[in-house]
């Protein structure tokens, strides 16, 4: 990773969008690149402990590495990649039956085929905090725990040179989907969009009732930072809202 992209977001970051959490970036590798391997939770009374709980630490600095070993959650195995995924009849049962968020089989049979889940192309999947990324990093995701402030100035700066009013997604999936695995595949379009997530219910009680998530694949990241200084973040518009969060630090 370029080391200026680094000091550079910081530097903008610090400027419109003081006082907010500095976001994660997040690669697949078959090294460590200096991250933790936490071994794998207890589960919960539920059997178990999804991926935003275990990405906890992480928010607060510490880089953290997973796969199939240390995962929390049987779904974030094969959603992220490193387990077999698809509609068999445990998935569709639990998706129909338990969490109910499918009508019957056949939705989520052709769930799967519309998107088919992703492959780990490696064997970890490491997150770090932007400040914590090194030279010997290659993220591939950027992503973002945000309030609806923060999410309406990264949505805005995400359509500021799209020719149509969709550079920003919002799939029907699981949370961890929705914050890796989306914009993973929007990695291989030639206009990767961003990816608004943590509207799954399920992950919803992993993070406080304002936080929201976006994740932007790396292109589409390096094009948003080139574009912050020329756009609406420079105008009173947003300076009323950064106004904001200048009082939130206080």
């Amino acid at each position: 990773m370029n080391l200026d992209i680094k000091k550079d977001f910081i530097e903008k970051w610090g400027k419109y969008f003081p006082g907010n959490e500095l976001p994660i970036g997040c690669f697949y590798s078959d090294d460590l690149h200096g991250a933790e391997f936490p071994n794998a939770p207890k589960p919960n009374k539920h059997g178990i402990t999804c991926i935003f709980g275990q990405l906890a630490p992480v928010r607060k600095g510490k880089a953290h590495a997973f796969n199939q070993d240390n995962l929390g959650c049987w779904g974030s195995k094969g959603l992220l990649g490193f387990m077999p995924a698809e509609a068999d009849d445990q998935t569709i049962d639990f998706l129909v039956n338990v969490e109910k968020y499918k009508k019957s089989a056949a939705h989520v049979k052709a769930m799967f085929q519309n998107s088919p889940p992703l492959k780990a192309p490696k064997k970890y999947l490491i997150f770090k905090r932007w400040d914590s990324l090194t030279e010997k990093d290659n993220p591939q995701v950027v992503c973002f725990f945000c309030t609806p402030d923060v999410l309406s100035g990264l949505h805005g700066l995400a359509n500021y040179d799209t020719m149509t009013p969709n550079g920003v997604i919002t799939p029907f999936c699981s949370g961890c989907e929705m914050l890796v695995a989306f914009p993973m595949k929007e990695l291989e379009s030639s206009d990767p969009k961003a990816v608004i997530g943590l509207l799954d219910p399920s992950a919803r009680g992993w993070v406080k009732q304002d936080i929201l998530s976006f994740s932007i694949p790396w292109p589409k990241f390096q094009s948003m930072l080139e574009n912050m200084d020329d756009c609406f973040l420079n105008t009173f518009i947003w300076g009323n809202i950064r106004k904001r969060f200048n009082s939130a630090e206080q």
